[in-house]
């Protein structure tokens, strides 16, 4: 009997006990949530820089750059360009591919087929590239992993289907490139440096239509250059004349400038209820030099430019509220006689979400509409 009593009283303190050490995690869960998560966002710019960039994911693992079709996309060479950084001051690698349209890539299978030289072939490609009777697409990634990524492989697999050129490459901190820390001038010249080596790469006397395809954090790269690619040309190329615009510009999945971006993002529900919110969250994105990837400031300077966003409804991730004010941001800087803006929205039930539009079922038909109505017909 005395056992059963000792055992009749352990039970309830054992229980309060686990209750309290509950209570205890909780409220350390909370102070954690409301007090020290804040201060992280506030004042550590690396943890900033790895949530913008997410450079340290890197999947899949192991790729062989050098081999495209280990990676899934065939008729593609590997080829770097080698530049010394003005933002870091260093040196910098850049790793590129360059896929082939499909008819191409058909007719040269038998060079990637029987080990051609590597020089010989890349002189066949660059051979294809410059002569291009059809447009040539330069590839702007979004954050985390590489150009190996199985969804951008799936965009590679649907250009090549529309017999377009493909230039996909990766900034400083991803993939094979030289591996420091992004930023977005570092990015933005990295992006500079491979639009001006396509350009020159092309020569002047047949110059094939170039539109630049951005994807995600890719649009606030993208759009960056744009908008300002005569001020870069001639600060971190030192060019004399600058490089001129593309064709057109493709944003798919596009933000308006990274602090609504923060503000709009499904995470930041769980925190907008603090009083200090805006002061810790989305200030440090208004104007800290670093990343802000003011897209809409940006674009609203190339009015020439014609632009194509393409943005599914049911993106979790950048959420299509945004990509619409980008839109309207943009409208509302141009006249009847700048460039024309299209939106293009793809419906929830296709659930397309933020990686997948390439599967979209009209997104042939969209993408060969735009890039023919910004063709430019020979003189």
């Amino acid at each position: 009997m005395v056992e059963l009593n000792g055992l009749l009283i352990c039970v309830p303190l054992y229980a309060a006990g686990i209750l309290l050490v509950g209570a205890s995690i909780s409220a350390s869960i909370f102070v954690f949530h409301v007090g020290v998560v804040p201060l992280i966002f506030k004042y550590s710019k690396s943890f900033r820089r790895n949530l913008v960039f997410a450079n340290f994911v890197q999947w899949p693992l192991h790729s062989d750059y050098e081999e495209p079709k280990s990676c899934g996309i065939e008729g593609a060479r590997n080829l770097s360009i080698e530049y010394h950084s003005k933002v870091d001051n260093c040196e910098i690698k850049i790793g590129i591919w360059h896929i082939l349209p499909k008819t191409i890539y058909e007719r040269l299978k038998n060079n990637f087929n029987t080990n051609t030289d590597k020089e010989e072939l890349n002189k066949i490609m660059d051979e294809e590239l410059i002569k291009s009777k059809t447009p040539i697409i330069l590839y702007c990634h979004g954050n985390s992993n590489s150009r190996a990524a199985v969804h951008r492989i799936e965009l590679y697999k649907f250009l090549q289907k529309m017999e377009y050129h493909t230039i996909a490459f990766d900034y400083r901190g991803y993939g094979d490139s030289t591996n420091i820390k992004p930023s977005e001038l570092g990015v933005v010249e990295d992006s500079l440096v491979v639009y001006e080596w396509l350009h020159d790469t092309l020569g002047k006397d047949h110059k094939p239509p170039i539109f630049v395809w951005g994807h995600s954090l890719g649009t606030g790269i993208s759009s960056h250059l744009m908008g300002n690619l005569s001020e870069l040309s001639m600060t971190l190329l030192e060019r004399s004349t600058p490089l001129p615009l593309p064709n057109g510009l493709i944003l798919e999945a596009p933000f308006n400038n990274l602090a609504d971006e923060v503000r709009q993002h499904p995470l930041s529900r769980l925190v907008t209820w603090l009083p200090y919110y805006e002061y810790t969250f989305v200030a440090p994105f208004l104007s800290n030099g670093e990343q802000t990837f003011k897209s809409d400031e940006h674009l609203c300077k190339a009015k020439k430019l014609p632009i194509l966003i393409l943005h599914a409804k049911d993106d979790m991730v950048v959420p299509f509220l945004v990509g619409v004010k980008l839109y309207k941001t943009i409208v509302q800087s141009r006249t009847e006689t700048d460039a024309k803006i299209k939106l293009h929205a793809f419906e929830k039930k296709e659930n397309l979400g933020h990686k997948y539009i390439c599967h979209a079922r009209e997104l042939d038909v969209v993408t060969r509409e735009f890039i023919m109505e910004n063709v430019k017909k020979p003189e």
